[in-house]
């Protein structure tokens, strides 16, 4: 199987600005939070695998993905093997070249997702108490 670089196209540096500014525009998860921090200048892109709330995050979306990657039928999968290198190029490309500014507007006026629920449906006493102003008399 051939090594796919995203790094190797002569587009990156633009794509992965393009892309810490759409995910810290997304305002939600560890993921969002470091790429604020990376535009900001207080981290640097290489660190995102040592920052522990990203690689838990990652690690989730990628046993989700592997979930995906195993429903599909072998003869598929190594048709998309085939084009893998085509494609990365062309994400990259689109990133690079993305209009940011209508992407970031389309990401704020989009509604909030849903917050989980506890599993079970029941509420603690306490569920909002986090919620609550500092100094408010208990």
């Amino acid at each position: 199987m051939t090594h796919i670089d995203p790094a190797d196209s002569p587009h990156w540096p633009a794509a992965q600005h393009n892309m810490l500014r759409l995910l810290a525009a997304s305002g939600t998860g560890a993921g969002a939070d470091f790429a604020k921090d990376v535009l900001a200048g207080t981290r640097q892109p290489y660190e995102l695998l040592s920052h522990r709330p990203v690689t838990d995050e990652l690690a989730e979306q990628g046993m989700a993905f592997r979930r995906l990657l195993d429903k599909i039928p072998p003869a598929e999968l190594r048709e998309l093997r085939a084009y893998a290198q085509e494609a990365v190029r062309r994400e990259v490309d689109g990133l690079a070249s993305l209009d940011i500014e209508a992407a970031a507007a389309e990401l704020h006026a989009a509604p909030e997702p849903p917050r989980e629920s506890r599993p079970d449906g029941r509420r603690d006493e306490d569920d909002d108490w986090f919620d609550r102003p500092f100094l408010e008399d208990v």
